[in-house]
């Protein structure tokens, strides 16, 4: 098991940039067409909502790509964590990933949702990933769990106190 445990230490950061990296391809894509159609005028200009959109996936998919090179890093040096950050910023980062191209899909308009667009295929590709490893449900249960577990297993929240017996209203 801790063979395993390390492996999927190491992997999860590995899986995490790659699908940061298809995200930031459909970020480039994104930004060049919208670049050409103000070039070409079809557009006169961007709306406040489409560059808060570009502002917002950046920013989100570098952080999420710093969170994945920190538990690569972890895993690197055999760090007692690793396995947790792995698990965590694979969810995080997947999941970043996901809501990015999807929004940023509908900067391209109608193409973008194609069956041959390389867009669309990214996100169909991106999709399949919140379903590797797990569900991520369990990813981010595995990672708040530590917040609830003491350094010896123990339950760090405390038992909930005994509840008197309810008292019957039908007398």
């Amino acid at each position: 098991m801790a063979l395993l445990r390390e492996h999927f230490a190491s992997y999860r950061p590995l899986v995490t940039a790659t699908a940061l990296g298809g995200a930031a391809a459909v970020f480039d894509t994104v930004s060049a067409r919208l670049t050409e159609r103000i070039a070409t005028g079809d557009l006169r200009r961007l709306r406040d909502s489409a560059l808060i959109t570009l502002g917002r996936t950046h920013v989100q998919l570098a952080t999420a790509l710093l969170g994945a090179v920190m538990a690569a890093q972890l895993a690197e040096g055999g760090h007692a964590d690793a396995e947790l950050w792995g698990a965590a910023t694979k969810a995080h980062g997947i999941d970043t990933a996901n809501s990015a191209t999807a929004e940023l899909a509908l900067l391209l308009g109608a193409s973008g949702f194609r069956a041959d667009c390389q867009t669309a295929k990214t996100r169909r590709d991106l999709s399949g990933l919140l379903y590797a490893d797990g569900i991520h449900d369990s990813l981010y249960r595995t990672a708040g769990k530590q917040h609830t577990t003491t350094k010896d297993g123990t339950n760090a929240v405390p038992a909930p106190r005994d509840q008197p017996n309810p008292v019957s209203l039908m007398a």
